[in-house]
């Protein structure tokens, strides 16, 4: 079951069932469908009012990001808005994956300026203003992290899917010189937090800020 853990960035995210106006500058359009319901192609961010030549589509050989895909703008840099994409795949079990871009129109198309970043759907993400180490928002993930050596012990029994978990957290801080975010720490945590079979919602990154912010030293500006 598709779980809502990736609605937690704090911001009120745009959903979209159509290829719906967003604004005068940008579109959204979903994916194609499977008669399951299932993604069969990735959705699109496109520039203008109509027309589909300059549209960002999430890269991936292997993922078709085609459902529940959500617009919103976040900041603005040199006079273009930085707008957050995300996007999510499903092959129809109990797990799915969402695809995360930060966006801005570079010479009349998308740039992503950010890695490769791509979430289960037992992950929790925040967008933070800390201006006294960036003047743009600040992408905070954590992801679950399986243990297989645990796994084992437990002759699979404990490792579980939504079993409590310890959680990979990543920051991605906006670089002036590459103009693109880059990831400036990642750590695993040292406990164990609920996983879906205890809670609606993965809750990490609030309780892991203080470390975060301990690992995070100012940067440029």
């Amino acid at each position: 079951m598709r779980q809502a853990a990736h609605r937690t960035c704090g911001l009120i995210a745009l959903i979209f069932v159509g290829a719906l106006d967003c604004c005068s500058q940008y579109r959204v359009l979903p994916g194609n469908l499977d008669a399951d319901g299932l993604p069969t192609t990735s959705a699109r961010i496109c520039l203008g009012a109509a027309g589909t030549n300059h549209c960002y589509t999430p890269p991936s050989e292997k993922y078709a990001f085609g459902l529940e895909p959500k617009a919103e703008t976040i900041g603005t840099r040199a006079g273009h808005d930085l707008i957050l994409f995300t996007a999510t795949f499903s092959g129809g079990g109990s797990g799915d994956l969402t695809n995360l871009a930060i966006l801005e129109e570079r010479g009349g198309e998308f740039a992503n300026l950010l890695p490769t970043v791509q979430l289960t759907n037992q992950s929790e993400y925040k967008l933070w203003n800390l201006p006294e180490i960036s003047s743009f928002p600040i992408l905070a993930t954590a992801d679950f992290v399986w243990d297989f050596d645990a796994m084992k012990a437990s002759n699979y029994s404990e490792e579980t899917h939504f079993a409590r978990r310890r959680y990979k957290i990543c920051v991605y801080i906006f670089d002036p010189q590459t103009r693109k975010y880059l990831q400036r720490i990642d750590f695993v945590t040292q406990k164990k937090y609920p996983g879906l079979d205890e809670a609606d919602s993965i809750r990490v990154l609030d309780a892991e800020r203080k470390a975060i912010l301990a690992k995070l030293q100012p940067g440029p500006r």
